[in-house]
């Protein structure tokens, strides 16, 4: 059976045209098509892969520099407390604080010993510029470039192409967390109050009122005088008479600083023994 048509050769060669124009499209659809958006997929992660090379490289030059940071926040940590006294019970701060006060050649009355129950909360001298401040910690502190510099370049790159936030100079959080403190709640230091009545020559209770006020690890609240009742004396006829002892009754409130510091270093150590130790 022979198939005729009233097409002609031109109609004829238009359909072949298309059909043929089908075929490739279908094949590019679906042969060429997953092979471009492939390649257009590992070219986007090979550029995320590299700008996360970069990000690592600098979180990498920071590692290297962080035992250099860790060896400064420890020194800061006990060049701050290293005058201080040691954590003591209310026996040892009485045994010490009886023999500081004979030093002066005064004789003690009394004394009250309030321990703490934790790190003291303390505030500004009243009297002093940053009273009344919400920060206390206000001295300038300046940034170490030497220790965690960053390549700015690739830091940049990648905080605009990643949800990681920018590797920055280690000294930046550091000395942040410093100039925002408010409170000495976390400082681990603790405060014992001490009340002393001592009885002594007027020049020997102020040169015990002078030493206080000069030790960074007291702090001197308050003090009163009071006057000595009169020494009765007996006279040469046998009888007695009260005259004036010489001496006054000073008594003096005052703050005294103890702090525990661990010694990180140590700790550091001990770990890094204990981990080479298990993968032996």
């Amino acid at each position: 059976m022979k198939f005729e048509t009233n097409l002609s050769t031109k109609d004829k060669k238009t359909i072949a045209l298309v059909l043929g124009a089908g075929v490739v499209f279908i094949f590019g659809w679906f042969a060429i098509r997953p092979i471009v958006t492939s390649l257009t997929v590992i070219d986007a992660d090979i550029e995320h892969a590299e700008m996360l090379q970069m990000q690592y490289k600098s979180k990498i030059l920071n590692l290297s520099s962080a035992e250099a940071l860790f060896n400064r926040a420890v020194n800061d940590l006990n060049e701050s407390t290293e005058e201080y006294y040691p954590i003591m019970r209310s026996s040892d701060i009485d045994r010490m604080m009886t023999s500081y006060i004979l030093d002066f050649g005064l004789y003690p009355e009394d004394l009250y010993i309030t321990m703490p129950d934790g790190a003291v909360e303390e505030e500004p001298y009243v009297y002093s510029s940053i009273a009344g401040t919400t920060v206390y910690f206000t001295e300038e502190i300046t940034t170490d470039t030497s220790i965690g510099a960053t390549n700015s370049s690739s830091t940049s790159s990648s905080s605009t192409d990643t949800a990681d936030e920018p590797v920055e100079n280690l000294m930046i959080p550091y000395n942040r967390a410093r100039s925002q403190a408010s409170s000495t709640a976390t400082s681990g230091i603790q405060c014992a109050n001490l009340t002393y009545v001592v009885v002594g020559s007027r020049e020997e209770c102020q040169a015990l009122i002078d030493d206080l006020s000069n030790k960074p690890s007291m702090r001197v609240t308050g003090y009163e005088w009071s006057e000595v009742e009169d020494v009765p004396v007996e006279q040469e006829d046998g009888t007695i008479e009260y005259e004036d002892s010489g001496l006054v009754r000073l008594r003096i409130e005052f703050n005294l600083y103890m702090a525990d510091v661990t010694d990180y270093q140590a700790l550091v150590s001990e770990a890094v023994d204990s981990v080479t130790d298990t993968e032996e």
